[in-house]
């Protein structure tokens, strides 16, 4: 029996792209499995040549293999029969009126909420907004809502991300816009706030009282892998702190919401965003260290390329919660493993500057948590010995977690924008890093090479240092090729 949903359609922008055939197409697959499809459900697929269904569904079927996941023939040909293909210029005005005209014998029989996912290059998301607007599919019905996903990143700096937070505004109104981040909707961080406000010992100990400092690291062992265009443009600040780890980061400092609902998630993560410290110009080099693994420049062809693949950040919150506790923020590609973590590291009164008593939340891969405590030795002695106590979700809870793109999905068709970034959020996050870029794209230095399977340049220890704090190096993978997600 399936899971009731109102009717939906979904329609795909780039459905040949990267995003689609490695991601959006295989959460479909699985989520057909599941029957949490809606029962009235069309997929409606925009080839910008001529239409080719079947090489997609063959590109799926090779990537749920890839995956690992169990292939079953059956679902696919399911899947395959939801497939509307619509052949288009997605920058063209006119050919919007072929996909409205689609839309419409669609709905002849159930009217169907419209869902429209950008996964395309940022720089067209514009003119498909504009197009979609011009032929009035921006407009919800009776009863039908509209509504547009659009995939990261939110511009490339402050002045970019407002402009098209102004060009979606006139098109759509923000409860219909959903800006993704695949990270929010990963099961450990959807868990962070139950985590802390549902047991009253983690909430407890949850203040500047007795939390040292906080880590949050990305790290990434593959290097950019062919992506020269989009990453010479980006660069790892950019890429994944502005979005990825600033979510993070509002999840783990901000106040008890009044509701769990998607306004007081959101009205708590904006007011944490603007209560971090303003990193003033003169001050970029003593809290922002940026890196560059060997070997890039022969990859893009730039010798003298300033892009950094490495970036490390230290924060500080102005509120009585989390005054004068430094939160540090790291990522990077070519580093020694892959993995996503939280690390709270707790007050020790007695050994300055221990890393023994700390609390790890795990994002990705092994999605858990894990608590590192002093235990004293078996025999007859006083050594303490550092002791884990883990939690999987693969040992705690059975059955097969939804991946991100899963839950993204189901939640559009709901219209909950819990795990959805506001135009708030984003503009807050762009507000406080824009002085790092401009230091950095003033600056007549480079950034500081280090080795791949490395941990990143000297002067990301060496900012750690400056505040008193060791970084906490996530373990090493044994899937490696598993544990990588797809960023954009």
């Amino acid at each position: 029996m399936r899971h009731t949903l109102p009717p939906t359609v979904l329609t795909i922008f780039g459905i040949t792209g990267n995003l689609s055939q490695r991601k959006l197409m295989p959460a479909l697959y699985e989520l057909e499995r599941q029957k949490r499809l809606p029962e009235d459900f069309r997929i409606v697929a925009v080839f910008h040549g001529v239409p080719d269904v079947e090489s997609v569904m063959q590109q799926t079927e090779l990537q749920i293999l890839r995956d690992h996941r169990d292939f079953d023939p059956d679902i696919l040909a399911s899947l395959r029969r939801f497939l509307v293909p619509v052949q288009m210029d997605s920058t063209n005005p006119d050919d919007f009126k072929t996909l409205r005209d689609c839309l419409k014998q669609l709905d002849e029989k159930v009217k169907h909420n419209r869902l429209f996912y950008l996964a395309i290059p940022p720089d067209i998301f514009t003119k498909v907004i504009q197009n979609l607007s011009s032929v009035g599919l921006n407009r919800p019905d009776l009863g039908v809502d509209v509504r547009v996903l659009v995939e990261k990143p939110f511009g490339n700096n402050l002045a970019s991300s407002q402009e098209l937070i102004k060009d979606l505004s006139k098109n759509f109104e923000e409860r219909q816009v959903f800006r993704i981040d695949h990270y929010l909707a990963k099961e450990t961080a959807q868990n962070i706030l139950a985590f802390r406000f549902e047991n009253p010992l983690v909430e407890g100990i949850w203040s500047r009282q007795f939390i040292d400092h906080i880590q949050i690291t990305m790290a990434e062992s593959i290097g950019i892998q062919g992506r020269v265009n989009f990453y010479e443009h980006m660069g790892a600040l950019r890429d994944i702190i502005q979005n990825h780890l600033m979510q993070l980061v509002s999840l783990i400092l901000m106040e008890r919401p009044d509701s769990l609902s998607a306004h007081g998630i959101h009205k708590e993560k904006l007011r944490l965003l603007q209560s971090i410290e303003r990193i003033k110009p003169q001050h970029v080099d003593e809290v922002a260290a940026r890196g560059q693994y060997v070997g890039y420049r022969d990859e893009v062809a730039k010798e003298d390329t300033r892009t950094e693949t490495f970036a490390a950040l230290k924060l500080e919150v102005a509120n009585t919660r989390w005054g004068g506790v430094p939160i540090l923020l790291r990522t990077g590609k070519g580093l020694a493993t892959t993995a996503t973590e939280i690390c709270v590291v707790f007050k020790d009164r007695l050994r300055a500057g221990s890393n023994d008593n700390l609390l790890v939340i795990r994002i990705q891969p092994n999605e858990g948590i894990f608590l590192k405590l002093l235990a004293k030795r078996p025999g007859f002695t006083d050594r303490l010995q550092p002791v884990n106590m883990n939690f999987l979700y693969q040992d705690s809870f059975s059955g097969t977690q939804p991946d991100s793109y899963q839950r993204v999905l189901i939640d559009a068709m709901r219209g909950d924008q819990s795990l959805f970034a506001s135009s708030e959020e984003v503009t807050a996050s762009w507000e406080l890093l824009q002085p790092v870029l401009d230091a950095w794209m003033a600056s007549d230095g480079s950034p500081e090479l280090y080795e791949k399977g490395s941990w990143g340049p000297k002067a990301a220890e060496q900012l750690a240092a400056n505040y008193g704090c060791v970084w906490f190096n996530p373990e090493p993978v044994a899937d490696e090729e598993a544990a990588h997600p797809v960023s954009n």
